[in-house]
């Protein structure tokens, strides 16, 4: 029974395991805890009890935040030991004066606010982690699903459009499927060929249209100011309080909506791990109830799959299936209501199952992919490669004591069932690995460069696909990275090198150096470690600072090492180190060649031709012709770094950023060289931050001013103010609203416009409201033979004709501009030609 605080100033003795304040009860009272611990309990889904947090020790005002925001309880307090209390009458009107009047006891109330902030954050980060995996989880199921029992879904072709989920379709999990595939499809996902149990713990939030946020996204500036502040010395505070006692009240009401903003929060994310929880183990109707009869299908000889890739993947999913069972335990203190019938079933014939498939699952891994056997090259070649990582570590030079460290992680990551895993203890091991392994690879380096690139074949086949351990690695892998050559690319006006090539670059000083993951150069981060020194420009720098080995180390640092992480597009799982696990399709498919880059670029520039045009300006004294703008493309840099993943990095708009002919410095652009989706959608997205990046370094502090248009001011201009746009309806407004929850910030937003804008529009499939249109049609213009076609629709014919306009009075002024830089022979410089070839219409 909750204890009586309606009696005015009393003190109170309350027995371990009674209630305090029932959740959702009035306050009508402020209470400050002497003596004795505390636990806080919050009502979840269907009745079940969620313990957020304990909290124990004097001088706490339990529940305090209810006086600030709604005046109920938001959570359950229990006495998890005998507590001493006063209590004092004090209601939401009266608690503002009553604070002013004590500031000391305000500036107690805000330090307490301030303890269960911070436990409730802590708690609802765990949540929304557990949420967000399972939300993965369950995402990636749905589409192995449709991949292992495609007769469920006759309808649905890869590569074909999916039609959107009818209201006939009541099986919640059937239409999760229909939506993660049209989405998936539609947005460059291949499904892997062979699937493995990796897959379910990869993130394909791009091709899903969907958010897996580990972290509860809390940005409030004034909080962290007044944290600090309640946080100061209390005499001091006293101080500061005294000429004005509202300011503690203040703090406190602000303390207050804080922590009911974070309640509100973890209620919902209670709401999607229940509703998370329920897709997974809940009921008839659950991903597990779908997989127990692929299970069955599997086991009886029906499968539409080999049983060698499913029955991981069912291993995988009892795993899942354990521990979410196992976490709702530990979460609610009760097992999950009402779970799937044959969850029990699933699990033991999943064991079964696999005991039955071991030995031809190991066949399977030594096999490699689908009609690769054992031949004798696939042999010869293992033998070639035989105790390869000893061979890497020995030429590499490494030190004794961290070749021994280095070889203990490697035995304890080789003993691993699964070296992707993405719990902390494997997570961590991977650090460790990391570290070293790019040492040794930097070594290898230095001695492929002083060698004349002769090394042993291992050691050319970790610089070139990040190769190791055969063991690692199936036959199918060993043979393709064995045996490969790239055929002689063209020659091309797109710069692509592979890591080596790039290395080789910065080290013959024929590039600059990259920034780091700071922004910061070769010069400054020199200046920074030598700030004695008076260092003015790279030239004052001595032999012994600046020197190709100093850079070769800075570039490895600042970005080839974080962009083989990055590259990978899943910073959970990241290992440098190839492995069977890491790849969905074979390696043959998943490569990336010059020209296949080089096609794909091409053809993305087919549609945004001026993607990698910029205003640069041109002089030539010769011709009379002084500080002329021109339109000039310069194509960024793409690298081709070592590893296997799903992410194209825009890692600079600029190589150089200071200084003369800066704007007119290449960009850099980095792949993975096995790349897991589609090439081109990839492509696209980097290419968005590109544009992006670019405008707001050559605009500088113009790049959000609307009175200044641009793509970045014109398009922030639109995201800030879109519900006050006219030109929209309201449901598209309400639309938008729900849509830009999902990304990180402005620039995701508008990359995601700009794939539908290369993809779709361009095709005249309309899949942009107007407003965009109409600023996309004018900032990043089709080519002429696209723009020709699309004109023709109604959604284009008047922002076509408005550009139209536009462009001819440019184009005619530049031409009578250039008239008098015209030749003899009638002809004008190649950029001033080319400035009004790009606004020629």
């Amino acid at each position: 029974m909750a204890i009586d605080t309606s009696v005015p100033n009393q003190k109170v003795t309350v027995p371990a395991g009674s209630i305090l304040f029932p959740e959702g009860s009035p306050v009508n009272s402020l209470n400050v805890l002497h003596s004795g611990g505390l636990r806080y309990v919050a009502e979840g889904p269907k009745g079940r009890k969620l313990e957020l947090f304990k909290l124990s020790g004097a001088n706490l005002t339990p529940g305090a935040s209810a006086l600030f925001s709604g005046g109920r309880y938001p959570y359950s307090i229990f006495a998890e030991q005998e507590c001493v209390l006063s209590t004092y009458v004090m209601s939401p009107s009266t608690v503002s004066k009553s604070l002013a009047a004590r500031p000391s006891l305000g500036i107690m109330v805000g330090r307490s606010l301030l303890r269960e902030i911070t436990e409730l954050f802590k708690r609802t980060n765990q949540l929304r982690k557990i949420s967000s995996d399972l939300a993965k989880t369950n995402d990636n199921l749905s589409l192995l699903y449709y991949q292992f029992n495609p007769a469920v879904f006759p309808d649905i072709k890869p590569g074909q459009p999916i039609a959107e989920p009818g209201a006939d379709i009541v099986d919640p999990i059937l239409r999760l499927s229909r939506e993660n595939l049209k989405n998936y499809f539609e947005n460059g996902g291949i499904l892997p060929e062979r699937p493995t149990a990796t897959y379910l713990d990869e993130e394909h939030s791009q091709q899903l249209l969907k958010y897996y946020p580990e972290e509860l996204e809390f940005q409030d500036q004034e909080f962290n100011f007044l944290r600090k502040l309640i946080l100061a010395d209390p005499n001091l505070l006293a101080q500061l309080f005294a000429p004005d006692p509202s300011m503690v009240s203040y703090v406190c009401e602000k303390l207050g909506k804080v922590q009911s903003e974070l309640t509100e929060n973890g209620k919902g994310i209670l709401e999607e791990l229940e509703e998370a929880l329920r897709f997974l183990i809940g009921g008839e109707e659950s991903l597990t109830e779908k997989f127990y009869l692929i299970l069955d299908m599997t086991a009886n000889g029906y499968a539409s799959s080999s049983p060698e890739f499913v029955v991981p993947v069912l291993q995988a999913i009892s795993q899942k299936i354990e521990k979410a069972l196992a976490g709702h335990q530990a979460l609610f203190g009760s097992p999950m209501p009402a779970p799937s019938p044959n969850i029990k079933s699933f699990l033991e014939k999943t064991a079964g199952l696999a005991k039955k498939y071991e030995g031809s699952s190991a066949a399977a891994s030594s096999n490699g992919s689908i009609g690769v056997d054992s031949s004798a090259d696939a042999a010869a070649i293992r033998k070639e490669l035989q105790n390869s990582a000893s061979m890497i570590i020995q030429y590499s030079g490494l030190g004794g004591e961290a070749v021994k460290e280095f070889s203990a992680l490697m035995v304890k990551l080789k003993s691993l069932k699964n070296p992707l895993e993405s719990d902390n203890d494997t997570r961590k091991l991977r650090r460790l690995i990391t570290k070293i392994y790019f040492d040794i690879y930097a070594g290898c380096f230095q001695k492929y460069l002083n060698s004349n690139k002769n090394v042993p074949k291992p050691v050319d086949l970790m610089l070139k696909y990040g190769f190791f351990d055969e063991t690692l690695l199936d036959d199918s892998q060993l043979v393709f990275m064995s045996t490969f050559k790239d055929a002689i690319s063209p020659p091309s006006a797109i710069p692509i090198h592979y890591g080596q090539e790039w290395l080789e670059r910065i080290y013959r000083r024929e590039a600059p150096t990259s920034l780091d993951e700071l922004g910061q150069n070769f010069f400054d981060k020199v200046k920074m470690d030598n700030r004695n020194a008076s260092f003015k420009k790279e030239s004052d720098l001595p032999p012994d600072i600046d020197n190709p080995e100093a850079r070769l180390k800075f570039e490895f640092a600042a970005m080839y090492e974080s962009n083989v992480r990055l590259t990978t597009g899943s910073l959970a799982t990241y290992l440098p180190i190839l492995t069977k696990y890491h790849s969905q399709i074979p390696l043959g498919k998943a490569y990336v060649s010059k020209k296949m880059l080089t096609d794909a670029i091409n053809e993305i520039v087919g549609v945004d031709f001026s993607v990698f045009s910029r205003e640069v300006i041109y002089n030539n004294p010769e011709l009379g012709i002084n500080k002329e703008f021109v339109q000039r493309s310069i194509i960024p840099d793409f690298i081709i770094v070592p590893s296997i993943g799903s992410k194209v990095m825009m890692w600079q708009e600029l190589s150089v950023h200071r200084g003369s002919g800066s704007k007119e410095s290449r960009g850099r652009i980095v792949l993975p060289i096995f790349v897991q989706g589609d090439l081109k959608s990839l492509l696209i997205d980097a290419f968005a931050a590109f544009r992006w990046e670019l405008c707001k370094t050559i605009l500088g502090p113009e790049w959000n001013n609307v009175g200044n248009p641009s793509i970045t001011a014109d398009y922030m201009d639109y995201v800030q103010f879109y519900k006050k746009n006219k030109d929209l309806s309201i449901e598209v407004k309400e639309k938008l609203a729900a849509e830009f929850k999902r990304f990180r910030n402005e620039r995701d937003i508008f990359a995601n416009d700009y794939q539908l804008w290369i993809k779709y529009e361009s095709e005249s499939v309309q899949r942009l409201n107007r407003v965009v249109r109409g600023i996309f049609y004018r900032h990043i213009p089709f080519a002429r033979p696209i723009r020709e076609k699309v004109a023709k629709m109604p959604a284009f014919s008047e922002i076509n004709n408005r550009f139209i306009n536009i462009r001819t009075r440019k184009f005619t002024e530049l031409e009578n501009r250039y008239k008098k830089y015209i030749n003899a022979i009638g002809s004008l410089p190649d950029p001033l030609r080319e400035n009004l070839e790009f606004y020629r219409v």
